[in-house]
């Protein structure tokens, strides 16, 4: 072939070349796409709806999957639990919608059958409120106001407070605060309503004509607009002191713990003991599954959205507190929360969670939990996993309660038990299990006709063969952090990943527990 024919041929071929490029759709290379992942808002709670944008990294239409890292040791990458395709454009980019994980510290990316983009951060900001009562009086403390003297409630949705890294979160313009008052049962009675500014801000108006001591919260209520599925959530309870309308002084009145704790934090230490056995869970050790009802917590859901899965997906939690604490969903579980600051004085009463509408005779109930408490110079609060009479005809002031577990921060030993109202008998055991201030630990219990037992981490640790211990009355769970009245406690968080419910249809009766103690209860009410 001569240089002139070879010449030509490499001319034509260039030129075949550039025809190619210029035919190419806009903003795509001759080459492979590369691997891309873009989350945004950057700033977002659980539940918001994100936007995910990038390239797969390969041409061509294709399906594409999510994967989640959770953090975990020894966990790895997974779909969401609720699975998540859809599909590439041409040139292999995608586009597509999905809510925030309430999680935080987990990772995410998309794969295909031969590439993966980039993994990316999901860092969930916590919902949380902040309260302030103002008062135009001149020399009264905060948190005080006079008798028949207008004040103002201040709410801040965005707060930003110290040590806590997951705040603020984003503001919603137009959400609505409710505010409310706690009545005499630890419930709350709603009085009015405003909505959030564009910074989060809200107001209410508020005047009190007899002196005393109120508690207040506000809830900024479920946000659903533009894709959103953000759950309610609560503040700490707020306490003003309203003082006669012509005070001799504006000394406080507020509620103050008789029992003041050390400013140096904790001041001595439990000594763990060996935690029982690995943390697995009775459900898939006993092969319970599938449940009844699952309260995972994954999404930005409120106290009271249905489980996220289960073969009868009904329930909700009813919330209540006498004293500091609050119950709401966090990071992916539901926490008990003594108070807002990390240490001091200022955790008292009891705060306490009680599922409505799903109650069962008989079956299987199952809970993690992990604690926290910076403080150990005073007393322990008692964090409490029950089923209790779904009628509050049938409580009888708790005579016929199961006890699942019954911890505290600073201890190393769980009791179990049951109550029966016949004859007022009580049964219990005492178990070392180990601290719960690290890993969750699984408790777990199966009621049947003529039997209970009790599990941890998966293994039983005791059996009560009475047909007299089963009340047959429909019963619930009840998650409780309780102290002693108004008495100062540790500061305390009980945080409890899940909450599970099983038939008894499936995997076989346990009873080879150990035996309970026998003895009698005060009979109730």
């Amino acid at each position: 072939m001569g240089v002139r024919l070879r010449l030509r041929m490499a001319l034509g071929v260039a030129i075949v070349g550039l025809m190619l490029v210029a035919l190419a759709p806009p903003g795509v290379s001759a080459g492979q796409p590369q691997a891309s992942l873009t989350i945004s808002p950057g700033v977002y709670v659980g539940g918001q709806r994100l936007t995910f944008e990038g390239n797969i990294g390969e041409r061509g239409i294709q399906p594409i999957r999510m994967q989640i890292l959770s953090g975990r040791p020894g966990d790895g990458w997974t779909p969401p639990d609720a699975g998540f395709r859809t599909w590439t454009k041409s040139d292999g980019s995608f586009r597509f919608h999905y809510s925030a994980p309430s999680m935080r510290g987990m990772r995410v990316r998309m794969v295909s059958a031969r590439a993966v983009t980039p993994a990316q951060p999901l860092h969930a900001r916590s919902q949380d409120l902040v309260l302030r009562a103002v008062s135009g009086t001149p020399g009264l403390n905060p948190g005080q106001v006079l008798a028949g003297e207008p004040f103002v409630i201040k709410v801040d949705t965005t707060p930003t407070l110290a040590r806590r890294h997951d705040l603020p979160g984003p503001a919603f313009e137009g959400r609505t605060l409710t505010l409310q008052q706690r009545i005499g049962d630890g419930h709350w009675d709603s009085l009015a309503r405003t909505t959030a500014d564009i910074d989060g801000q809200g107001s209410f108006d508020v005047t009190v004509d007899q002196s005393g001591q109120i508690v207040y919260r506000v809830r900024e209520e479920d946000w659903m607009a533009d894709g959103n599925e953000i759950g309610w959530f609560p503040s700490f309870p707020a306490y003003v002191d309203v003082l006669p309308a012509v005070p001799t002084t504006a000394t406080s009145t507020a509620q103050q713990p008789r029992i003041q704790t050390a400013s140096g934090g904790a001041t001595k230490e439990s000594v763990p003991a060996r935690p029982i056995g690995r943390r697995g869970t009775a459900s898939k050790r006993h092969h319970w599954g599938p449940s009844v009802w699952d309260f995972a917590w994954p999404y930005g859901e409120s106290l009271t959205s249905r489980p996220y899965r289960g073969s009868d997906r009904h329930g909700k939690w009813l919330d209540s507190s006498d004293g500091s604490g609050r119950a709401v969903p966090h990071n992916g579980a539901l926490l008990l929360d003594s108070q807002r600051q990390v240490g001091g004085p200022g955790d008292h009463g009891t705060t306490m969670l009680t599922l409505r509408g799903n109650a069962r005779r008989h079956g299987r109930w199952e809970t993690g939990i992990r604690l926290k408490s910076p403080e150990n110079d005073v007393q322990d609060y008692r964090v409490k996993v029950e089923l209790v009479p779904d009628r509050p005809g049938a409580y009888h002031c708790g005579a016929q309660n199961i006890t699942i577990a019954d911890v505290a921060a600073h201890d190393s030993t769980v009791t179990v038990g049951a109550k029966a109202l016949r004859g007022a008998r009580e049964w219990t055991r005492r178990k070392r299990i180990g601290s719960l201030m690290g890993p969750s630990v699984n408790f777990a219990v199966e009621v049947t006709k003529s039997h209970i037992s009790w599990f941890v981490n998966g293994r039983v640790i005791a059996t009560l063969r009475s047909a007299a211990a089963v009340s047959d009355v429909p019963m619930t769970l009840r998650l409780s952090m309780v102290g002693d009245g108004q008495n100062e406690m540790n500061r305390t968080q009980a945080i409890f990943d899940w909450q599970r419910g099983f038939s008894l249809e499936r995997g076989r009766p346990v009873v080879s527990g150990h035996a309970l103690r026998s003895g009698n209860h005060d009979g109730g009410c």
